[in-house]
């Protein structure tokens, strides 16, 4: 599957951000830099439903985190929500959640953001 993302307004601060296909080498190719300018540099906070991710690689993960550092510079805050058990093992595995919160439910993630 190809990777595509897309974005959508959850109020005034806050973006929801749909990703769908695999965060592989090519994946990342195609979704990094469209990825970083329309979730990292908007200044909004990023709430990821990953329920479409098939698959996440070193590549993905690399991504995620670099995006989810400019939003803390930004004083923004980035949420993950909804992985797919592979998913969810492969972010335990690098303990993702230390960077990024990781929630099972989007009530959960919408909760952390006060939304």
């Amino acid at each position: 599957t190809d990777m595509m993302f897309y974005v959508t307004e959850e109020g005034p601060e806050t973006n929801r951000v749909v990703l769908r296909g695999r965060l592989d080498v090519a994946g990342c190719e195609v979704a990094e830099t469209p990825f970083s300018a329309a979730v990292g540099s908007v200044g909004r906070h990023a709430m990821l439903d990953v329920s479409g991710l098939d698959f996440v690689g070193s590549l993905g993960l690399r991504m995620l985190i670099t995006v989810a550092r400019a939003l803390q510079r930004r004083e923004r805050v980035m949420v993950i929500f909804g992985a797919q058990p592979a998913g969810l093992e492969v972010f335990e595995t690098v303990s993702l959640d230390q960077m990024i919160p990781v929630f099972a439910t989007e009530a959960e993630a919408r909760a952390h953001l006060g939304l």
